[in-house]
């Protein structure tokens, strides 16, 4: 009975896991580029501008997705 039960737990972690990989990607406009880094999660360019913290951060267009 454990071995069924542990089983069936198994499959539905895996089963989530794997339709989050797949399912859940969205492409957004620009990005913000920092000096640590950046950050794509943005659909329009007044929202990237809004998110900018120091005088050096720059927005910029995020290119088309590749194999998405």
């Amino acid at each position: 009975m454990r071995v069924i039960v542990l089983a069936t737990v198994l499959a539905a972690a895996l089963g989530s896991s794997a339709s989050a990989q797949r399912g859940d990607y969205r492409h957004h406009s620009y990005c913000l580029k920092t000096g640590s880094g950046q950050e794509c999660a943005f659909d329009s360019f007044e929202q990237c501008q809004a998110a900018k913290r120091g005088a050096n951060d720059t927005c910029m267009q995020n290119s088309a997705p590749q194999n998405h």
